[in-house]
């Protein structure tokens, strides 16, 4: 655990930040500030991390090459330390416009965000609203990932409601859900997506996601798509779900053609 910082420390830190010119020294204390997971010290920083004066001074903002550099080490070292108040200074910096004047801040401040387990009633918030402002390819593999009740509400929002055409939904389940197929809170929110009132193409994305793996024709030459767990890996209770949405589909052809193996797997977790 981390050594707390003392008032006086965290005075002194910000007095830093709030005056140097130096990147290279701005950039190694807001690390070392997020590495020590003190809540007081990452509310100080978000400060700083919002104010446009102090991102021209982390980076050089004017310059598209290197315009977020150090910006990106910092926003990575979020990722690193996902706590709750990681969580909260996400949250405060998708809602300052001063932060959001570079639109490619956003995808790892996202991933920053998803990375604290569970997602707050804040949070999806912010995945609901960024999705609706074209951040939904991003979001899609990240709330999958995360996990937690509300990532996957807000993720089978996205492929329920209206606000996506069919075909990104379809490749939003492909890039989303393949990695996590055997996940069981993954494939509840399948099963639920399911039941509800979809487009037939919708639902055979569903389908096609959970029992088929055709990466060409789904990802293109992309150097790492996504690869889909080995059945073996999946728990008793997955594999049991799986087989009962198979049986419960039993037309589609990708189905009928893993219901097989599924049963094989589930022999051997008895």
């Amino acid at each position: 655990m981390p050594e707390p910082i003392t008032p006086k420390e965290l005075e002194g830190y910000m007095r830093v930040l709030n005056e140097s010119r130096d990147r290279e020294t701005l950039t190694t204390l807001a690390t070392n500030l997020i590495a020590s997971e003190d809540a007081s010290a990452l509310f100080a920083l978000a400060g700083p991390l919002s104010n446009r004066e102090f991102l021209a001074r982390l980076d050089e903002v004017e310059n598209p090459v290197v315009d977020m550099d150090n910006l990106m080490v910092v926003l990575r070292a979020l990722a690193q330390h996902p706590t709750p108040a990681t969580l909260r200074v996400c949250v405060l910096l998708y809602n300052e416009p001063e932060f959001r004047e570079n639109p490619s801040r956003i995808n790892p401040l996202l991933v920053a965000l998803a990375e604290v387990r569970p997602t707050s009633p804040e949070a999806a918030e912010v995945f609901r609203t960024s999705s609706r402002e074209g951040y939904a390819g991003v979001n899609g593999p990240l709330l999958v990932q995360n996990e937690s009740p509300l990532a996957l509400q807000v993720f089978e929002e996205l492929i329920a409601e209206d606000g996506l055409d069919s075909d990104t939904k379809v490749d939003l389940l492909h890039w989303s859900v393949l990695p996590k197929r055997t996940s069981l809170p993954v494939l509840k929110t399948c099963a639920t997506l399911l039941d509800r009132d979809l487009l037939a193409k919708v639902k055979d994305g569903i389908l096609e996601t959970l029992f088929d793996h055709e990466s060409k024709r789904w990802f293109g030459p992309v150097l790492t798509p996504p690869t889909p767990p080995a059945w073996e890996l999946a728990s008793t209770e997955a594999l049991d779900l799986l087989i009962v949405l198979g049986d419960r589909y039993p037309s589609a052809t990708s189905t009928r053609r893993e219901l097989e193996g599924l049963r094989k797997a589930r022999e051997k977790t008895t």
